[in-house]
């Protein structure tokens, strides 16, 4: 199955060229970056492995996080990318994946079944039907990357004073 997109028309455009155009505004928006990514530009090794991105509505986060996707434009495509998110619907446990691929309106992305096995969280496609904090990644992810990238989610649900631990669940 597929794991349809929830906040598509509401947090960033449903319509795939529409959503090229926001994707563009938020990186030549004045508190974006200032600039398309190259397509095609040469690209660095790989530096980043880590990165803080913001997940609300692309009117509000937008431009903050065309600056996350513009330093990994850069860079050499990730073969695999973890994404966590908070869980704000509360369903599900404390951690939880989907073996799902996920459709945006620029395509289906694919989950890296072998990476979401080898974190051994639970799998929970319901926790992740309504929660945008990690669909609001992949339209990005997919604009600089294409379909070139596999990705394992995962979505936070509470965390103590320590954190969130293998003990927590």
């Amino acid at each position: 199955m597929v794991r349809t997109p929830h906040v598509a028309g509401q947090f960033y455009e449903a319509d795939p060229e529409r959503l090229r155009r926001q994707i563009e505004g938020s990186f030549l928006h004045p508190l974006g970056p200032g600039a398309l990514p190259e397509k095609g530009a040469a690209r660095s090794e790989r530096d980043i492995v880590a990165c803080i991105s913001p997940h609300a509505g692309y009117m509000y986060s937008g431009p903050p996080a065309a600056h996350v996707y513009h330093a990994l434009s850069g860079q050499e495509p990730p073969s695999r990318v973890v994404i966590l998110g908070p869980n704000h619907t509360g369903i599900g446990g404390v951690l939880s994946t989907s073996i799902e691929d996920w459709a945006t309106p620029l395509g289906v992305a694919r989950v890296d079944r072998e990476a979401v096995a080898a974190l051994n969280i639970p799998v929970d496609e319901y926790a992740h039907r309504y929660e945008h904090s990690l669909e609001v990644q992949l339209p990005f992810l997919q604009y600089i990357y294409g379909d070139s990238f596999m990705f394992a989610p995962v979505i936070i649900s509470a965390t103590g004073p320590n954190g969130v631990g293998i003990e927590d669940r």
